[in-house]
């Protein structure tokens, strides 16, 4: 029996919108369908220690365990509860310690280090901001102490931490799609899905499309997000409304009628230094989707596409997109070709893949 410890410091939500949410649920569920009886010690801190002691209880016993597999959060690991208050700080560096006193080798995932960034200190509030870069940094001496490998989304990401001597790769999203989702075979038609506002910065793909569809060029833009970020950026657009941008909010398998109007999705973004190391899930929702991309130059995601030909990736500027546009539209057949390299891409970024690269690395 292939035997393993799922820990997430939060409860997981099988409906997550969010891709802080939809990642831990993800990464299970891969485990699962790997045939692994997968041991859950997620949620707030009462419910953590409870299945923590569950299975310190079952090695006292004599179980095995292949490997334990930890999902952070946003947030640190023990500031979770619903208050903030970092009741239990030693509760899940205990539970890691005794993994590997029991020879169990102990891999973490770390999701982000937004909070290295300027921007963090502008949208977090002092004292609460204090107390979160401590309690961070105290999740960065537990992963050089009391773990055995560190998982990150990029390898760039590592230049703004100090592991010490614990090793680390790469573990960037996944994709859950069992088969690509079919779309238009003429006509250029674009879809974004995700967040808009102070990190979305979108101005010239909506610029571009504006002005691609007052040409005459055959182009569509259905961009999806929450109501209550629209709400806050609309007026950041109003200038580029047009007949051919439509705005939508919709989640869950509501996308996949949003998906089927599309033959190309978009992460065309404004490039900023956090660009440089952050890989968005919507990328490889796109690659599951089968859907080619649209990426920006200078973004860790553009380099991603360029590098295995996911797509086209030009400039952040309005007229890069229409001069693109435009050459697509003399040659229709231009995205079928992209789409298909894509595909021949897509196997090697399922969840299932992410799942046996951790296990390969942590029993190799």
């Amino acid at each position: 029996m292939k035997r393993m410890i799922y820990h997430h410091p939060l409860p997981l939500t099988e409906d997550a919108t969010s891709a802080s949410g939809i990642r831990p649920v993800q990464m299970k569920r891969a485990f699962e369908k790997l045939g692994y009886e997968v041991w859950d010690v997620t949620g707030f801190t009462k419910e953590r220690a409870r299945r923590a002691a569950d299975v310190r209880h079952a090695l006292r016993q004599g179980t095995r365990f292949d490997f334990c597999y930890s999902e952070s959060s946003t947030m640190p690991m023990s500031m979770t509860n619903p208050n903030h208050l970092p009741t239990r700080p030693f509760l899940d560096p205990f539970l890691f310690r005794n993994l590997r006193r029991n020879h169990i080798p102990v891999g973490h995932f770390l999701r982000d280090v937004y909070w290295r960034f300027p921007e963090y200190k502008k949208s977090v509030k002092f004292p609460k901001r204090e107390a979160a870069l401590l309690a961070y940094g105290w999740d960065i001496q537990v992963l050089r102490h009391q773990v055995d490998h560190v998982f990150l989304p990029s390898m760039e990401m590592a230049a703004y931490l100090d592991l010490g001597r614990t090793p680390f790769s790469a573990l960037p999203p996944g994709h859950g799609y069992p088969a690509p989702v079919d779309g238009p075979k003429t006509g250029i038609s674009i879809f974004y899905v995700g967040g808009i506002g102070t990190h979305y910065h979108m101005h010239q793909l909506f610029a571009g499309v504006k002005k691609a569809s007052s040409e005459g060029i055959d182009v569509r833009l259905t961009v999806c997000v929450r109501p209550e970020e629209w709400e806050t950026a609309q007026h950041e657009y109003a200038e580029w409304e047009c007949p051919a941008i439509k705005v939508v909010h919709a989640h869950g398998s509501a996308l996949l009628d949003y998906f089927r109007d599309a033959n190309i999705a978009s992460l065309m973004i404004e490039p900023m230094e956090y660009r440089q190391l952050a890989v968005p899930v919507k990328l490889f929702e796109y690659i599951g989707a089968g859907k080619p991309i649209l990426a920006t130059k200078g973004t860790l995601t553009g380099r991603k596409v360029e590098e295995e030909s996911l797509g086209w990736v030009i400039d952040n500027t309005s007229d890069a997109l229409v001069e693109l546009l435009r050459r697509l539209e003399h040659d229709p057949g231009e995205v079928e070709r992209m789409r298909q390299t894509l595909l021949s891409r897509r196997e090697g970024h399922s969840w299932e893949n992410r799942a046996r690269q951790v296990a390969a690395t942590l029993q190799g």
